[in-house]
């Protein structure tokens, strides 16, 4: 479906958001790209639970969102809900709810789909060079998503961890507790030829902004930005002596994630420590990207 306008929506742990483009063979030129901080996984650790409030932020967002499409005039629409939606208990109350007061169906996606979806939106990003591995620090969970050979056959491999930055933040882990559920994965990259590291997600694009000291967040400094572990290591060790109130006023870092970035910043920092990688490419093309790329 060439040459149409179309839309996808990302109901993650920590933000929604939405990505507006248009297409044009197999390219997308993306026209707005929007989040709201609705947290709708607020909770959901302790009590297995969407909370009621969480859930009107997020539905609330959603309408807004409606505004917008009709105002772009999209042609087709996708909407995802991703790791605090598919762990909850009421999920189905919430699908069925958002139906309701939208008219909008919501696709729960696997952890695996999630993961997939990144690479793809990142593949239309990135120059890959050697074996690339697409990392996606979320809000619930830690995707890891890299070509592998099975038989002779080309396919992905598709991991995807119940380890996030606001899961990190409600339920403190000690290192040793990060690095565990990520090893397996792990020990499966340190074994690829030619590693080369791709990180996608609010985690990473906030870092590089931080890095950079970007006063406005800046969609083309942020693609394609060579993310050190030092720098990684550097801002995490400052972001820790910061309080609240004094992180919501560092440069790059958006005052609604300044609760969870030490937790995402770990996660990242932990598995580029396992694998002894000195950078990441960071790439602000992700499970929007790939979203909008798999309707063309």
């Amino acid at each position: 479906m060439p040459g149409q306008r179309m839309a996808a929506v990302d109901i993650g742990t920590n933000s929604c958001r939405l990505l507006i483009a248009d297409t044009k063979g197999q390219s997308i030129t993306p026209i707005l790209a929007t989040l709201r901080t609705t947290r709708i996984g607020e909770g959901v650790e302790e009590s297995g639970l969407l909370g009621e409030v969480p859930m009107e932020r997020t539905i609330a967002a959603l309408q807004e969102y409606l505004e917008l499409i009709r105002e772009y005039e999209v042609a087709h629409l996708r909407v995802v809900a991703t790791s605090a939606v598919r762990e909850a208990a009421n999920a189905a109350f919430f699908v069925v709810l958002v139906r309701e007061m939208t008219g909008i169906t919501v696709d729960v996606i696997s952890g695996a789909e999630e993961a997939r979806l990144n690479y793809t939106g990142a593949c239309g990003a990135v120059d890959f060079k050697g074996t690339g591995v697409v990392i996606d620090i979320g809000g619930g969970s830690t995707e890891f998503t890299c070509p592998i050979q099975e038989s002779g056959v080309s396919a992905l491999s598709c991991c995807s961890i119940p380890l996030g930055a606001v899961r990190l933040t409600e339920q403190p882990r000690l290192l040793s507790e990060i690095i565990g559920p990520m090893k397996d994965v792990l020990d499966k990259i340190k074994g690829l030829p030619h590693l080369n590291l791709v990180g996608v997600g609010g985690t990473i694009t906030t870092l590089a902004a931080v890095d950079q000291g970007l006063q406005i967040y800046d969609p083309e400094c942020i693609q394609g930005y060579f993310l050190s572990k030092e720098a990684v290591e550097r801002i995490m060790l400052s972001l820790a002596v910061k309080d609240s109130e004094e992180r919501k006023k560092v440069p790059g870092l958006p005052p609604e994630r300044a609760d969870i970035i030490i937790a995402g910043t770990t996660i990242l920092w932990s598995a580029l420590a396992y694998l002894g990688a000195q950078e990441i490419t960071v790439s602000e093309a992700d499970l929007l990207h790939g979203m909008i790329l798999e309707m063309i």
